[in-house]
């Protein structure tokens, strides 16, 4: 199997980045690109609630700014750490539900291999997966291409 494109959806969790650093490390070794997808689930109001960056004269073209902004900072924050000299590396933002958009991208740009961090803290988390479904369980079965889940205990540095 020849690997050149690598996708890595990203929450911007650090299970996201544990991933993303994975996914560099396999782009290094087989001069694959990266794509590093973050798909918005949820409304812009609902972001910046949570973000707390909801002022009450806020307009919705206002909210929508702050919270593009918000997503390049985290872009920004994750890619700091890459290489970028060695490693071709694409940042993409869609809205939608995260399973079916990353899995629709995967198709678009013909993915060889989806990188994705795990939550997994053990029982629950495998009970709730079962239950409710995650996005790394959806990819594995929808995925059009191998996935790979990268364990939450997983570390990058060298096994010696």
């Amino acid at each position: 199997m020849n690997i050149k494109t690598i996708l890595v959806p990203t929450d911007f969790s650090e299970h996201a980045q544990r991933a993303f650093e994975r996914a560099c490390n396999l782009a290094g070794q087989l001069g694959a690109k990266v794509y590093l997808l973050h798909v918005q689930s949820t409304s812009a109001l609902r972001i910046a609630v949570k973000e707390g960056l909801l002022d009450g004269a806020s307009t919705d073209e206002e909210l929508q700014t702050a919270v593009a902004q918000l997503i390049e900072e985290r872009f920004s924050e994750v890619l700091s750490g890459a290489d970028r000299s060695q490693i071709a590396i694409e940042r993409v933002w869609r809205r939608g539900e995260p399973g079916a958009v990353i899995t629709a991208y995967a198709k678009e740009i013909a993915a060889d291999l989806v990188v994705i961090g795990s939550r997994g803290a053990g029982l629950l988390e495998d009970v709730k997966a079962a239950v409710i479904g995650s996005v790394a369980e959806s990819l594995v079965r929808k995925s059009p291409c191998p996935v790979m889940i990268v364990r939450r205990d997983h570390r990058t540095e060298d096994r010696g």
